[in-house]
């Protein structure tokens, strides 16, 4: 069995072999979380209140501060899907699929406490042209900025900070956010 260091490092360096298109390691710290991120998330999306994943039923920024604290590094997870090929929905339920098969590989590998804290990025960012409510909300994730994680500064320090805006018939980014030790 391939050790999880050789694990974690193939993932990183051959993600187009599982169906993704890149995967950086992070240090929590380079993480940013504001409330301000989240209050945004709160009071401007749609979406809000509709299930566990998104404000006010999901951690604060605080407490998601807390969490990643707990935390040395995770992988920030990218997935680039050409818009309009595929219906978005089933495009998120494979990814949000992925992540966690990959986080299920990542525990029986010895990282017994890796957690895939996000999945999937914010609607209102234009990522996903659709608001449809969430298909499996006591399964899923919070979003990365429904927890106060502030995606320019963190992915300023990922050099993805091109990847914030996208122009209508650009390729989908789905992100997520895999903590493992």
């Amino acid at each position: 069995m391939e050790v999880r260091e050789r694990y974690v490092a193939r993932l990183i360096n051959k993600p187009d072999s599982i169906g993704l298109s890149e995967i950086k390691f992070i240090h929590t710290p380079q993480v940013f979380t504001t409330r301000a991120t989240r209050l945004r998330c709160q009071y401007t999306c749609s979406m809000t209140r509709q299930s566990d994943t998104v404000p006010p039923h999901c951690p604060t920024a605080p407490e998601a501060r807390e969490i990643l604290d707990e935390y040395k590094f995770g992988l920030m997870i990218r997935r680039e899907e050409p818009f309009g090929e595929r219906d978005a929905g089933q495009v998120w339920r494979e990814f949000y699929q992925q992540i966690m098969g990959m986080e299920a590989e990542c525990l029986t590998r010895g990282y017994s406490r890796a957690f895939a804290i996000a999945i999937g990025n914010c609607l209102a960012l234009h990522h996903d042209d659709s608001l449809r409510p969430c298909d499996y909300p006591g399964k899923s994730r919070p979003t990365l900025e429904s927890l106060g994680i502030e995606l320019k500064d963190t992915f300023d320090m990922l050099h993805w900070q091109k990847l914030l805006v996208r122009e209508a018939g650009e390729p989908m980014q789905l992100f997520a956010l895999l903590l493992l030790e």
